[in-house]
């Protein structure tokens, strides 16, 4: 189990363990601790096509400590009336160290060498490790209080009243929702995996960010049913195991088709269909969406597009018969969306195992 860290965000401490979500606000500023023994994985995205940013469409932040400006800015800038330096891009440097350390001081009433210190006297611009024999000595996470409008809301008669957004922002809110943990899973299949899912609903923090979080588990050689998102494109990222994936095109070429391993990202369009098939220890990851409440159709499974439509469509679409086609339909019917390994690939038929894979391949190809 990774080491559990205090997460300040919001103005509020709060601890987080391993299969947490955490939302965190464009512009707002946070910092982590590791105050465990065992190394601690985080994996973090930005979406960039969010309306909250009004800068450009590239990625942009800037840390508040660290070293300053390599262009000969920040904490060597004392003389006054100096230009600023523009047109920094990306994970910059300490925000600290591009203002003059004079106006600085004067900022904070501090003495000069401080603000000189604030400005330079960090080498890594992401980590900064605690002197050894020292622990940080920190607030205790607060539980999460009620908001202080909701009574001036009543008092004001705006409690039915849509919300702007502002209150929820301004006031503590929860900003985290686990997904490793089984009791909250929304799809449980015996021998096949789970799947947790978070979205606005279960982490209304989201709905500002526009993003969701899927937690997948599957069993040695369970499978994802062929699906492909309607609203969102997805970014997976595998945590532990290896696993087989094929992606179609909404073309209907293979764009991808190969073997994925722990700590390995792959990038799933919308509207691009996509198997994928645990390996012998089972595979595991975590997809972000950029959408909080995505949506899917699937191939398979109860509520596959295919088994939807009318049997005399399928029948004429595919060029083939009777029997083809309500197997197409109903083989699958009462299988969710994590599909268990069949009998025959339990019995170790490789042969089996490759003619299916060539089905499904065929099937998204000419569906995609």
């Amino acid at each position: 189990m990774p080491a559990p860290i205090c997460c300040f965000t919001l103005s509020e401490v709060r601890r987080i363990r391993r299969g947490d979500v955490i939302a965190i606000f464009a512009g707002a500023a946070y910092w982590s601790y590791n105050d465990g023994n065992e190394p601690l994985q985080m994996v973090a995205i930005a979406d960039t096509s969010n309306p909250q940013n009004q800068n450009r469409r590239d990625y942009s932040s800037f840390p508040l400590a660290g070293p300053g400006s390599s262009s000969g800015g920040g904490g060597r800038r004392e003389e006054e009336g100096e230009e600023e330096s523009r047109g920094r891009r990306g994970v910059g440097n300490n925000i600290l160290a591009g203002f003059n350390t004079r106006t600085l001081a004067q900022s904070l009433d501090v003495e000069l060498e401080t603000a000189r210190r604030l400005q330079q006297n960090q080498h890594s611009r992401f980590f900064a490790r605690v002197e050894r024999g020292r622990r940080l000595s920190l607030p205790a996470p607060r539980s999460r209080s009620r908001s202080p409008y909701a009574g001036r809301q009543r008092q004001w008669g705006r409690e039915d009243s849509a919300e702007n957004g502002v209150e929820e922002l301004v006031c503590p809110m929860r900003v985290k929702h686990n997904a490793d943990n089984p009791e909250d899973a929304d799809v449980y299949v015996r021998d096949g995996g789970r799947m947790n899912i978070v979205n606005r609903y279960k982490l209304p923090a989201l709905k500002y960010l526009g993003l969701g979080a899927e937690r997948v588990i599957l069993r040695p050689r369970a499978s994802f049913v062929p699906s492909w998102r309607m609203n969102a494109h997805a970014i997976m990222y595998v945590t532990r195991g290896e696993g087989r994936i094929e992606v179609v095109g909404d073309e209907g070429r293979s764009v991808f088709d190969g073997r994925v391993k722990e700590g390995q990202f792959i990038v799933i369009p919308q509207f691009y269909a996509v198997v994928k098939q645990a390996g012998e220890d089972g595979l595991e990851y975590i997809t972000f969406t950029t959408s909080d409440n995505s949506y899917r159709s699937t191939l398979a499974g109860r509520q596959s597009v295919l088994k939807a439509m009318p049997e005399e469509v399928l029948r004429a679409a595919y060029r083939i018969d009777q029997n083809e086609a309500r197997q197409v339909m109903r083989n699958r019917e009462h299988d969710t969306l994590i599909l268990p390994p069949s009998s025959s690939s339990l019995s170790g038929s490789g042969r089996y195992n490759q003619d299916q894979q060539q089905n499904v391949t065929s099937l998204l190809v000419q569906v995609a």
